[in-house]
C-alpha cells in the first residue's frame, strides 16, 4: 500500500514550511502527487469582524486584493523552494513525486471537501488544527469527509517508531488502516490500550491481539503492546508515545459533526492541542 494523492492545507503561517516538507517526503517515498490548497484567513472577513465595510474607503478593496496576492505568492514561493530542494516535479505526473499549488478558493472549506474525499492523506499544521480561525476547517475535513488527517507537529515521519491507540472502535480501525503505509515503513509499532477506558465496544473488540494479527497480514512485523491505565486517556497515550520515542501517534477521532466549533471529543481535542506531542494521524 502507498499514498498517491496527498492534500496539503496551507495557512500562510510559518509552519507551512514544515508541512510542505513532510508532504514532499511522503511524495518521494510513494511517488505521490501533492496538491497544496491555500486556506489563509480572508482579509475581507477580518474587516467585517472589526466593524469596517468595503464602502468605508475606496482603498480597502485594493488592499485586500494585494494582501491576498502576497499571501498566495508566499505560498507558491515556499512550494517552489521545496520542490527544487526535494527534487519534485512541478506538474502532476503519474508515478512521480510532484507538488502543485492551487489558487485560494473564495470558500476554502467548500473547495477542500470534494478534494479530501479522494485524498489518501490530508496534511495540516498543528496550530491550524488547534486554532479558532481554521480549526473548523480541520474538524470538518476530519469528521464530515472522514479523510485521514496528518497533523505535523514534529516534522516529517522518518520511519521511526509509531504508536497506535487501540480501543476496538470503528474510528480506531479506520485510523490504523489509513496509516498502513506508515506502519509498514516504521522501525516498530507499539499498540497502546488504556484498560481503564472501557465501553461495550472496546470490551467486545478491543483485544490488541486482533489488531496485531491484522497488521501482520499486511507485513507489519515488529509490533509490541503496552497496557495503559488512568482516567485521562489522552495524557496516558501521549506519555506512552513519548516514553516509546514514537514519531507518530495514530488514533481514532471522536466528535459531534453538527457542532464544528466544539467538534472534537475530549480525548481527541487533548491530542490535537498537546503542544509537545508527536505527529498525529487521525481518522473518524
Amino acid at each position: 500500500m502507498s499514498f498517491k494523492s496527498i492534500l496539503t492545507v496551507a495557512s500562510g503561517a510559518p509552519e507551512d514550511a514544515d508541512v510542505f516538507r513532510a508532504a514532499a517526503k511522503f511524495a518521494q517515498r510513494h511517488g505521490a502527487h501533492v496538491r497544496v490548497m491555500p486556506a489563509f484567513p480572508d482579509p475581507a472577513a477580518d474587516l467585517v469582524y472589526y466593524g469596517l465595510t468595503l464602502q468605508s474607503s475606496s482603498v480597502i478593496p485594493e488592499q485586500i486584493a494585494e494582501s491576498e496576492r502576497a499571501a498566495q505568492q508566499r505560498i507558491q514561493a515556499l512550494a517552489d523552494e521545496i520542490i527544487a530542494a526535494e527534487g519534485l516535479k512541478s506538474i502532476a505526473t503519474p508515478g512521480a513525486a510532484s507538488m502543485t499549488v492551487e489558487q485560494r478558493a473564495l470558500q476554502p472549506a467548500v473547495a477542500l471537501a470534494p478534494a479530501a474525499v479522494l485524498a489518501d492523506l490530508v496534511l495540516f499544521g498543528a496550530s491550524v488544527a488547534a486554532s479558532a480561525g481554521l480549526g473548523g476547517l480541520f474538524a470538518e475535513t476530519l469528521l464530515a469527509t472522514r479523510a485521514p488527517c496528518f497533523l505535523v507537529k514534529q516534522g516529517a515521519f522518518d520511519n521511526g517508531a509509531v504508536a497506535v491507540a487501540w480501543d476496538g472502535s470503528a474510528q480506531a480501525a479506520r485510523a490504523a488502516r489509513a496509516a498502513l503505509p506508515l506502519l509498514q515503513a516504521a522501525s516498530r509499532v507499539v499498540i497502546l490500550r488504556n484498560v481503564d477506558d472501557q465501553t461495550p465496544e472496546s470490551e467486545a473488540g478491543g483485544d490488541p491481539a486482533r489488531l496485531g494479527a491484522y497488521l501482520a497480514l499486511h507485513g507489519v512485523a515488529k509490533v509490541e503492546t503496552r497496557t495503559l491505565h488512568g482516567g485521562h486517556v489522552a495524557q496516558s497515550l501521549l506519555d506512552a508515545a513519548r516514553k516509546e520515542s514514537c514519531e507518530l501517534l495514530v488514533a481514532g477521532a471522536y466528535g459531534r459533526p453538527r457542532l464544528f466549533e466544539m467538534v472534537l471529543g475530549g480525548t481527541t481535542r487533548a491530542l490535537v492541542h498537546a503542544a509537545d506531542g508527536p505527529n498525529l494521524l487521525l481518522a473518524h
